[in-house]
């Protein structure tokens, strides 16, 4: 690609989101979200005139890389997640969190040599605020997983969160920008209220449907302007999101990306794939499996659009050297 400067395509805050290719939110007591649903029967409909909705300030939902780039000249990202920053119940920081996630990170970086940062989704509950100000100064990113993990939030777990963050940790306000719902529940009020409060990502929607089907909904980043075209037929928010709804100019939406194994559409993993029993039976996890399913998934990826590959983990089930429990060396191996 000559002469093209990539970085008007998308705004700088959404940049260093996704720039950031691997975003860690670390050790949770409850699970966000599980499979999610998808829908690639053509019951929903989506409309962005291209013309119109341009970046930087307006995305159409597009399994084609932005700004027209060919998936040749488009940098592969690698999005690693999981819940939120905390600690355990003893109210103290635990090792093995922070091991979980060096043990993946520490002798990486990205093409350009730059080492990997990283997004920390919290919520205020066992949190601890001197860690978060540690994370935020050496460059990581602090983004909102509201006060007391609740899904389908109100504005006041939202908010307090961010006052929370911003006076007990020292993040400024306008240095948290994205959102993801505890559960992945949330609705066409909780996109408002982060509008409202000048979010300019959520997270919090899930794509289900495999690169490979022409259905598809792994769609790149896209703003809301045109609605939601991902978690269309989610419990709870049918009839409320998708088909153009809610139209909330400028609030971005950065999808899960979900993980296929070999009966496509109907094997959807999203949340800790290496737990998950194959469908070939058995009565536990297999490594084997699980990094076929993975190594399968990211070269439909890199082989098609190039759309973000995502792993999302809760910490302590890859934590090395934990007390009276025996490190997955297998597991963490193969995610390596």
């Amino acid at each position: 690609m000559e002469n093209q400067n990539p970085d008007w395509l998308y705004p700088k805050a959404l940049r260093r989101s996704l720039a950031v290719s691997l975003a860690l939110f670390a050790l949770a007591k409850a699970q966000d979200g599980g499979a999610p649903t998808g829908d690639n029967t053509g019951r929903h409909t989506y409309s962005c005139d291209s013309s119109k909705c341009k970046l930087p300030d307006c995305a159409c939902a597009s399994t084609s890389p932005p700004g027209g780039l060919s998936p040749q000249d488009t940098p592969m990202f690698v999005l690693f997640t999981a819940p939120r920053l905390g600690i355990s119940s003893d109210d103290a920081v635990q090792p093995y969190t922070i091991n979980s996630v060096n043990q993946f990170l520490a002798q990486r970086k990205n093409p350009n040599g730059c080492p990997v940062k990283m997004t920390f989704f919290t919520s205020l509950a066992y949190t601890n605020y001197a860690n978060v100000t540690d994370w935020y100064v050496a460059g990581n990113e602090i983004s909102d997983h509201t006060m007391t993990h609740m899904g389908m939030p109100t504005s006041d777990e939202i908010n307090g969160n961010l006052i929370a963050l911003n006076s007990l940790s020292g993040v400024p306000l306008s240095e948290i920008r994205g959102f993801r719902a505890p559960y992945l529940n949330f609705s066409a009020a909780t996109l408002q209220m982060l509008k409202d409060s000048q979010f300019v990502y959520d997270s919090s929607a899930s794509s289900s449907v495999p690169v490979t089907d022409p259905n598809t909904d792994a769609y790149w980043p896209y703003t809301l302007d045109n609605g939601l075209a991902n978690s269309c037929d989610n419990e709870g928010i049918e009839g409320t999101v998708c088909d153009g709804k809610p139209a909330i100019p400028g609030l971005w939406e950065i999808p899960m990306y979900s993980i296929f194994d070999e009966r496509g559409i109907d094997g959807v993993h999203l949340m800790d794939p290496w737990l998950d029993i194959p469908a070939s039976g058995g009565t536990s996890a297999n490594d084997s499996a699980t990094l076929s399913w993975m190594q399968s998934t990211f070269t439909a990826h890199y082989n098609g659009n190039r759309q973000p590959f995502g792993l999302y983990t809760h910490p302590i089930h890859v934590a090395p050297n934990v007390p009276g429990v025996t490190t997955p060396n297998s597991t963490i191996a193969m995610i390596n």
